[in-house]
């Protein structure tokens, strides 16, 4: 997915959230969201971009890099992710002040079946990019690791009271396509708008 389809999706994502929004429930909206129907920010430039690559020593997914392109950073992704992170936030999940507490914790879990061949969540999220700032004891990382022929990276979605570990989806694009359904399937009021 290009920028510009990026856009279109991420307007509509806006659109819904503001008529969704709930002022006994949510925290205030941001006034330039109301005023420009907008939940992300300016689009990254190519030099934050190339700085972004060379801090963390690797070329970003290509739905990663198209979204930074349309939005450097984004509120609000679902109902359980505040913030994600624009191109100067992103960071391994390693290096974060929370990653060691998601490592630790999914280092050695009734998630992690000794006799199953899938690798244990506390090593993938070792090594995984983390996209989200704020979360309600939820996270989104990608896995460098885990890449498919388009060079997008496995993209995944965690949060510690959903009694699951890491629940996995094919790219960042994957991700947030199944962030929105899951904020709509939540909150988006019946008939205000649609996809």
């Amino acid at each position: 997915m290009d920028h510009e389809e990026w856009r279109p999706f991420l307007k509509l994502w806006s659109k819904e959230w503001i008529i969704g929004h709930d002022p006994e429930r949510d925290a205030p909206l941001h006034d330039d969201v109301v005023r420009d129907g907008w939940l992300g920010f300016a689009p990254a430039s190519a030099d934050e971009m190339v700085a972004a690559e060379a801090r963390l020593a690797r070329t970003l997914p290509p739905s990663l890099r198209e979204f930074l392109l349309t939005t450097n950073g984004w509120r609000d992704a679902g109902n359980f992710i505040y913030r994600l992170a624009g191109t100067s936030e992103l960071a391994w999940l390693a290096d974060t002040d929370e990653g060691s507490s998601w490592i630790d914790a999914y280092s050695d879990t009734e998630f992690a079946d000794e006799d199953d061949d899938e690798e244990p969540e506390g090593d993938i999220l070792a090594r995984s990019l983390c996209l989200s700032l704020e979360g309600d004891a939820a996270v989104m990382f990608l896995d460098p690791e885990d890449v498919d022929e388009r060079g997008e990276w496995a993209g995944y979605w965690l949060a510690s009271w959903s009694g699951r570990g890491p629940e996995r989806f094919d790219s960042f694009y994957e991700l947030m396509r199944h962030q929105y359904t899951s904020f709509r399937g939540l909150r988006q009021p019946e008939g205000k708008s649609g996809s």
